[in-house]
């Protein structure tokens, strides 16, 4: 299906295009905020990072997971990601827990933070408001603000900035920062740069061409385990909401030991399904083989398999290389599937249903 700019600009009612294309003015204006962010006390004693989050806001916390496990070894601490209604037995006084949600009102999070604020005293949350905001007020507990107005998924680069400078100007040396802040403006004038190719229609938009690829099929996702996790997750995500379309995934090697063998039946679903393989040059070298042999192999059950990996000699580029991709391909499929790429009706039904309503 050829498309046309009057087709997209139709069924784009909310602007989600527009928002891509300004994606990297959310990097440079949570930059200027990094010098007003608050340090915490009793540094020393924090032996842990917890972060709370569900969706888009939660995969800021795992980017800023993998960008500093790989670029700044200074932060020494392990961090998880908490998807639940509850905390892990460990959360303890020395831990520091952060609560992530866009809207302020997710009750998963909401639920951890309670739990959390009765056994530590290191918390902070991030959120453009709601009711995390006015907690954060009443109790005097540290809050970082981002704008308001997008999707969660669509505010992805006020989040992980912003998530991720706190962490570094709190755990990290000056120059370490300073460093960041480079990468940060690097990246920033990047996405603007591929903002500008992948918002024009034509045969040369890499974008269009994979959404086209993928069109009318069930995609899958594959990388490794040990930094694109989270870029296999965003993948997923953003075809499932912006696309409507059916998106699964895992990971590399542990795919090796059980769902490459599923690749036999039924037949005439392995024929509809669209396989994309990430990889990136920070991956294990033995995980790497594991990719190409595997696609290798399901080359022949599948007439759609992509490989695609991030270019660029910086880590947090490469990163956002492949998210941003995604972000346009979810996008472009959403129109050749003939829909909005913003709304998310059967969430909005779920939400509805759960809540009584």
């Amino acid at each position: 299906m050829k498309l046309e700019q009057n087709t997209i600009t139709a069924l784009d009612n909310s602007g989600m295009g527009s928002i891509l294309i300004d994606f990297h003015q959310q990097i440079r204006n949570s930059i200027k905020k990094v010098s007003h962010f608050p340090k915490l006390e009793n540094l020393r004693k924090i032996n842990k990072i917890v972060i709370f989050g569900m969706g888009g806001s939660a995969i800021s916390g795992d980017l800023a997971r993998n960008y500093i496990s790989v670029n700044h070894h200074e932060i020494d601490l392990p961090i998880t990601i908490i998807r639940n209604y509850n905390i892990p037995v460990w959360v303890d006084e020395n831990t520091l827990a952060i609560a992530i949600s866009y809207s302020g009102n997710t009750e998963e999070t909401l639920s951890c933070f309670a739990q959390a604020a009765k056994v530590t005293k290191n918390l902070i949350a991030i959120s453009s408001g709601g009711q995390i905001k006015e907690i954060c007020n009443e109790h005097n507990i540290p809050f970082l603000e981002v704008p308001g107005g997008f999707q969660p998924r669509a505010a992805l680069g006020y989040l992980f900035t912003t998530i991720t400078t706190f962490l570094l100007l709190n755990f990290c040396k000056i120059c370490e920062v300073s460093k960041a802040t480079i990468e940060f403006q690097i990246l920033a004038d990047y996405l603007e740069m591929k903002g500008k190719e992948y918002s024009v229609v034509s045969e040369d938009n890499f974008a269009l061409e994979i959404a086209q690829e993928i069109a009318g099929k069930t995609v899958v996702i594959y990388s490794s385990s040990d930094v694109l996790d989270v870029v296999n997750l965003r993948w997923r995500g953003q075809i499932q909401e912006n696309s409507k379309n059916l998106a699964f995934g895992n990971l590399f090697p542990e795919m090796n030991h059980n769902e490459i063998n599923s690749y036999m039946h039924p037949e005439k679903s392995i024929e509809n399904l669209a396989l994309i393989f990430l990889s990136d040059k920070a991956d294990n070298p033995k995980v790497f083989e594991r990719i190409l042999a595997t696609k290798e192999i399901l080359s022949e059950k599948c007439k759609t398999v992509l490989h695609l990996e991030g270019q660029e000699d910086i880590f947090l580029v490469r990163l956002f290389d492949l998210i941003y991709l995604a972000d346009w391909v979810s996008y472009y499929l959403a129109i050749l599937n003939n829909e909005d790429p913003t709304p998310i009706p059967l969430i909005s039904k779920l939400k509805k249903i759960m809540s009584g309503i």
